[in-house]
């Protein structure tokens, strides 16, 4: 008796054609979740940035809102103004004590 095997190697080639495809599927669809994820990461970023550069925007402006209050606060003119207000005088003449 005599076994005779029959080989197909059409097939074979399909299904290792098959095989590769559906890795190339795979590898396509996780580059496509990570450059969704990705470009989802920047923007989210981006947002943050621009909120933080507004704040710093109006840090700064407040900062010099109060430079210029405390300018306007340490002048002579105000400072004797003041002083009159809570009852101090120029002196009229200085005695010294010996």
């Amino acid at each position: 008796m005599t076994i005779i095997k029959k080989f197909e190697p059409v097939e074979q080639k399909k299904n290792n054609y098959t095989k590769y495809i559906v890795i190339i599927l795979a590898s396509l669809f996780t580059l496509t979740i990570g450059e969704i994820w990705a470009s989802n990461s920047v923007v989210a970023f981006g947002e943050k940035y621009e909120k933080l550069f507004a704040l710093e925007k109006n840090l700064k402006m407040e900062n010099q809102i109060i430079e210029n209050e405390i300018a306007k606060n340490s002048s002579l003119n105000v400072i004797a103004s003041k002083s009159a207000e809570l009852g101090f005088s120029t002196s009229q003449s200085i005695q010294y004590i010996r």
